[in-house]
């Protein structure tokens, strides 16, 4: 059962900073470009602390990780970061538009203690690389702190914090909007209230739906200080990590994460049609706006194929379960063969393309834009594109509930939680 309790949160001082320009995206789904433009928008902007610039005359003393240690230090130092004075939740609503629909997502940040050895209190759904981890620690034995949420989910039908929770709640600390939508934000220090929310979550799983490096390396960060302090009783700071979590009962959206192949290594649409004709039909559209409709009207066991110096879209249908189980590898677990990102992996991308695991991240381009995705090809900055339907919320929690996982970057839960809410001390 996961352990929540409240911690003495450090956040930005809306009398110094303004809370619209400080805030950024995770980490993960930040490109160069970006980066940049975070840097711009204010000298206080998260992106320093998370992600911040690499120069070519950095050294082992002075890098991007040591000057995220020496901006946290400084902001504190000057006022512009506070640490609250008692222990603390936080609540924060999200509302966002998708197509004519609005939706607002409700979450509690909290500090919650890590699993221990093959306990899974607090499931993961997707696999993770060396390198994002290697990059994260490195930040984290600076820092000593958790710059951003693990974000996790739970059910509950009942909807507690929706029904006892938020009616008692008193003016947010801020109350912002965006183009990402409007955000509110509100700190819970009344120990009844804590208590109430540390209750409810006692017989909870919580699924990580974001930030499956981040949790694995809290507790490489974890493992590494209890050997050097020799303290096992799991009640110390770094015995915790930072955890955003909500309802999945309400507001949460999932995104399809689209696969673009950078370099196809001369594998083309011939060879394609020619070793996928046995599983799927390939149907072909001329009209970008009819393709896409059918790939979404289409649903499961559907999938979108683009192929550079092609004059047509493909939408590829499974017409024989058979025959896809023929060529899915038998040590696939039966839940995994039923999703569409699992068979293009298995089916297409690894036997056909040559892309296993182990070179996802240097051949393939994740979005969740299928237009840009598109985009990409038709513009000859990559060779294919595969469009995917999302997996639902079910299917994802089922999976993670047999301790199984899918392929890295399955799953693009919206929005994604801001960077710059709340920071979590490890000392």
């Amino acid at each position: 059962m996961p352990r929540i309790r409240a911690f003495q949160g450090i956040r930005y001082n809306t009398e110094t900073v303004t809370i619209t320009n400080a805030l950024c995206p995770p980490y993960d789904v930040i490109s160069l470009l970006q980066v940049d433009q975070y840097y711009k928008k204010d000298p206080y902007n998260a992106i320093r602390l998370v992600l911040g610039k690499q120069f070519p005359k950095d050294t082992r003393g002075d890098n991007r990780y040591t000057r995220a240690r020496n901006f946290f230090k400084q902001w504190l130092d000057e006022g512009v970061l506070i640490e609250e004075k008692i222990p603390s939740m936080y609540y924060h609503e999200h509302t966002y538009t998708i197509g004519d629909k609005t939706y607002t997502r409700k979450g509690i940040i909290a500090s919650v203690r890590m699993d221990e050895g093959e306990k899974a209190d607090i499931m993961p759904h997707e696999y993770t690389h060396k390198g994002p981890k290697v990059d994260r620690l490195r930040l984290m034995n600076e820092v000593k702190a958790n710059f951003s949420c693990v974000f996790g989910i739970y059910s509950d039908k009942d909807k507690i914090v929706e029904s006892q929770v938020r009616p008692v709640l008193s003016d947010p600390l801020w109350d912002i909007t965006a183009p990402e939508g409007q955000q509110k934000f509100w700190k819970i220090d009344d120990p009844a209230q804590i208590e109430q929310i540390s209750n409810m979550m006692i017989e909870k799983k919580i699924l990580i739906a974001d930030g499956h490096h981040r949790y694995e390396t809290s507790k490489a960060y974890r493992d590494r200080q209890r050997a050097l302090s020799g303290k096992m009783d799991g009640n110390q700071s770094f015995d915790y990590t930072m955890l955003y979590f909500c309802n999945m009962d309400e507001g949460l959206t999932i995104l399809p994460t689209h696969r673009v192949v950078i370099d196809s290594m001369g594998v083309g649409l011939v060879d394609i049609e020619y070793r996928v004709k046995e599983i799927f039909n390939m149907i072909p559209y001329d009209n970008r706006k009819v393709f896409l409709d059918a790939l979404r009207k289409g649903g499961k066991g559907h999938i979108g194929l683009r192929v550079s110096g092609i004059p047509r879209y493909y939408l590829l249908r499974i017409f024989d379960d058979k025959a896809l189980h023929k060529y899915m590898p038998g040590e696939i677990h039966p839940l995994l063969k039923k999703l569409d990102v699992m068979i293009l992996h298995a089916c297409v991308l690894e036997p056909i393309l040559g892309i296993d695991s182990s070179m996802t991240v240097k051949r393939i381009e994740f979005m969740s834009n299928a237009s840009e995705a598109l985009d990409m090809v038709e513009k000859e900055k990559a060779h294919v594109a595969f469009l995917l339907n999302p997996s639902s919320i079910q299917e994802v929690m089922e999976i993670a509930e047999a301790g199984l996982r899918m392929p890295q970057k399955s799953t693009f839960f919206y929005p994604k939680i801001p960077t710059g809410l709340v920071f979590h001390t490890l000392e």
